[in-house]
């Protein structure tokens, strides 16, 4: 086995998006990555690998081309600020925007924003009887940004700090915006690990789907 050459395939990857200063870039994104993974806290849900890698380079990718007039450097450094700033811990926080603000000195790029959804979601957490705190919105609105990318996704977190709230917020949001989604509560304990996320039959090696 041969580890792979992760700046090369970060390369191509981002020649395949439409990228033009992809070495570079390539050589930014990775520094970055190596960095947070030698310098931010451990965490559990913490990914530094080729899937998160490849996943950031999607998002670029989509923003690249919703903003062609935008430079590719603030392209690429609001993917990875935006899509990863979800999944750290408060503590790491000033670390992160340290490391991505050294790596792409005197850029601030402002938040991409979808003011209509925005009011959406302020108006299911009214409705829900919470308070429609910015920060609040903010948890809702990168729920919906990750769900649009990823085919599943765990919200983390201590007792108490709005976990249930925030997808009851989101679920109502997409109901008022007539989306129809489904909502289920499964207690683990109640199925095994296979019957919730599938797995592969080992005689036949067919695929059965989870629940």
């Amino acid at each position: 086995m041969v580890a792979p050459d992760i700046e090369l395939i970060c390369e191509i990857l981002l020649v395949a998006e439409g990228f033009v200063d992809a070495r570079s870039l390539a050589h930014k994104f990775i520094t970055l990555y190596t960095l947070c993974k030698e310098l931010l806290s451990k965490q559990d849900h913490y990914d530094w690998g080729l899937r998160a890698i490849k996943s950031v380079l999607v998002v670029a990718g989509s923003l690249k081309r919703g903003d062609k007039n935008r430079p590719e450097d603030q392209v690429l450094m609001r993917a990875l600020r935006d899509f990863n700033m979800p999944k750290i811990v408060t503590d790491d926080i000033p670390v992160f925007l340290g490391l991505v603000g050294d790596l792409f000195p005197a850029l601030d790029v402002p938040r991409r924003r979808v003011p209509h959804f925005e009011q959406m979601v302020r108006q299911s957490t009214v409705e829900l009887r919470l308070q429609p705190e910015e920060s609040f919105i903010l948890k809702v609105v990168q729920l919906e940004e990750l769900l649009a990318l990823r085919h599943s996704v765990f919200v983390v977190g201590n007792a108490g700090t709005g976990k249930s709230k925030i997808l009851r917020t989101l679920n109502r949001t997409y109901v008022n915006m007539k989306q129809k989604p489904i909502w289920n509560d499964l207690n683990p304990k109640a199925v095994t690990t296979d019957e919730l996320f599938g797995f592969i039959h080992h005689a036949t090696r067919e695929w059965k789907d989870g629940k």
